[in-house]
């Protein structure tokens, strides 16, 4: 943990530049715990991990993927509640974790769902690398997200749940919540 007794959690993040993003962050500060998202997980090379995405049905390709690649195991799965999820709630996960905030009516995408993990995990301050909310290409997808509007609703709507505790490195997201600064990460809560 933190000498400042914060507890710093990483968002990672499926955009194109998203190592880089990791590599700046990890310059401010050492990070308490990481949280891949989607396709991240099949790549993170880094510590143990949460493995966060509002899409459990993809989980089961994303972890043998992964361990095609040879990489370590010590991870959990996260996904929204099963009655969240459709007719893909009955994919297995280690934990289920609502994706609303009260008040919320749309999802925010998988990263926002990531943040909301951290935050019920107990973190005081969460960064995200990786998750700028822009149309460009994700090095994961390769194409412009299309879909990128239907989820700044949620965005907008989910952030005085959590306004002051979560910075990005990028993008819309980095727009609206700020850049994390070494004094806002060793900063007592807000």
């Amino acid at each position: 943990m933190a000498a400042t007794g914060l507890k710093r959690a990483l968002v990672v993040g499926c955009s194109a530049n998203v190592w880089e993003e990791v590599q700046a962050a990890s310059n401010l500060v050492n990070f308490d715990a990481y949280y891949c998202v989607k396709l991240a997980g099949v790549h993170w090379e880094g510590p143990r991990f949460t493995w966060c995405g509002l899409h459990p049905e993809w989980q089961e390709k994303y972890k043998a993927e992964r361990a095609a690649l040879g990489l370590h195991s010590k991870y959990e799965t996260v996904g929204p509640l099963a009655s969240e999820c459709g007719m893909h709630g009955n994919h297995p996960v280690d934990r289920r974790v609502s994706y609303r905030w009260p008040g919320m009516n749309s999802s925010g995408s998988s990263g926002l769902f990531a943040v909301k993990v951290a935050l019920e995990d107990g973190f005081d301050r969460v960064v995200l690398a990786g998750v700028p909310m822009t149309t460009e290409p994700h090095f994961t997808r390769g194409k412009p997200w299309a879909q990128r509007d239907s989820f700044t609703k949620g965005m907008t709507e989910s952030i005085p749940h959590f306004a002051g505790r979560v910075r990005s490195m990028s993008g819309y997201t980095k727009e609206i919540l700020g850049s994390p600064t070494p004094g806002w990460l060793a900063e007592s809560r807000t």
